[in-house]
């Protein structure tokens, strides 16, 4: 008994329908992780996806400089009190 011959198209198409699935998952997740991507349609979400990664790295830069503020004033003693001036206040 011979087996079928499949199409030559069929390993395409199932190609086709694992890159389908994988996209859908990853809009899915894309959905979930950006605030308001539930209510936009996929072109949009990525356009959204690009405004929140601007702004998420735009809040990581001001923390970093916050950081570095508070750093340099805690390393070099603008609000250290020395025991002389302890009893002055």
């Amino acid at each position: 008994m011979e087996g079928r011959r499949r199409s030559p198209c069929h390993g395409r198409r199932r190609r086709r329908a694992a890159e389908t699935t994988l996209m859908s998952r990853k809009v899915r997740e894309l959905r979930r992780l950006v605030p308001g991507g539930t209510a936009v349609p996929a072109d949009r979400l990525l356009l959204r996806t690009a405004d929140y990664i601007v702004r998420l790295r735009a809040r990581i830069e001001v923390l970093r400089v916050l950081s570095e503020l508070a750093a340099v004033t805690t390393n070099h003693g603008c609000c250290h009190v020395d025991g002389d001036d302890a009893s002055r206040l």
